[in-house]
């Protein structure tokens, strides 16, 4: 089951957050030492990418509470106050 792209703003956010980490890189590779340079980029895209792929789950997860959120499936039951995925008690055939 293939999920929703991201909307635009995130995926703004989303690029400008990769366009960041790539400038960070340079820095890293200038920075680094004679015979260091794979090194200390791998151990900084290990963390970076790892914080990266955690901030573009997290924004995900929010699009996808936000949007159940005004569907019927993730409104509040007027008996119970809890949400709650709404059934029909008869279902169609």
């Amino acid at each position: 089951m293939k999920s929703p792209s991201p909307s635009s703003a995130v995926r703004t956010l989303l690029h400008e957050k990769l366009d960041a980490m790539l400038d960070e890189c340079d820095l890293v590779m200038d920075n680094a030492e004679f015979g260091q340079v794979l090194n200390d980029l791998d151990n900084f895209l290990y963390v970076e990418g790892r914080n990266f792929a955690k901030e573009v789950l997290q924004q995900k997860l929010q699009e996808r509470i936000e949007r159940n959120e005004t569907t019927a499936e993730g409104k509040q039951c007027p008996h119970c106050k809890k949400k709650r995925k709404f059934t029909t008690r008869n279902p169609k055939p």
